[in-house]
């Protein structure tokens, strides 16, 4: 955990208001303007502009805000969170599982394993996992590097993926080095840890 929660950067309270409420707003499946940021954040807009600009992960469609640390609203990859009906889409595996508890809400999580195209159904509440279908399904995940802070997305999202079985796993994982699996369980852990030690106070404000 420490090794991972080394390469997400520190935030001070308002980077902290900005980066929930910026998932929050993508979370109701629209586009994010700055001016709604800043208002949601209870922040300038000009305030806004200057964390923004120091974040890498931050993906537009022209003044808007499209993709942030692992969620959009619009079709990107096989990881699909369903709730309140509609669907949004993670970048990795394991954003579906520290989501949940950003955004308040119990999510439905689709994910298609790269070894074998099956699908895994999980659900998972702001507070646990409560279903994994198929049982015993694991995550892959990737040993932290400083090239993550460069490109999340093809450095690190890339490698991290659930899957129907250990065995199915290991096979994956035997082909992609610096890859492991965990359970599902440690995994979701491992995200309460990120948010927890990332976003601190600013997790309590209203959720979507």
């Amino acid at each position: 955990s420490e090794q991972i929660l080394s390469v997400f950067p520190e935030l001070e309270p308002d980077s902290r208001r900005t980066a929930v409420q910026l998932y929050r707003l993508l979370g109701k499946g629209d586009l994010v303007s700055r001016d709604a940021l800043a208002k949601a954040a209870a922040v300038t807009p000009e305030r806004v502009n200057e964390i923004l600009e120091g974040w890498t992960g931050v993906y537009y469609e022209g003044e808007k805000i499209v993709g942030f640390w692992g969620l959009t609203p619009k079709p990107f990859s096989k990881h699909l969170l369903k709730y309140d009906g509609r669907t949004e889409y993670a970048w990795c595996a394991w954003d579906t599982l520290f989501l949940p508890e950003i955004l308040g809400k119990s999510i439905e999580i689709e994910s298609t394993d790269p070894e074998t195209d099956q699908t895994v159904r999980l659900t998972v509440s702001p507070e646990g996992v409560l279903k994994v279908s198929p049982d015993g399904a694991v995550m892959s995940i990737l040993e932290p590097k400083e090239d993550m802070k460069e490109d999340v997305v093809a450095n690190f999202c890339h490698f991290v993926f659930f899957f129907p079985s250990i065995e199915v796993g290991q096979q994956w994982v035997d082909k992609h080095p610096g890859t492991s699996l965990m359970s599902i369980e440690d995994a979701y852990q491992l995200g309460k840890l990120r948010n927890q030690g990332q976003f601190k106070e600013a997790l309590q404000s209203g959720a979507i």
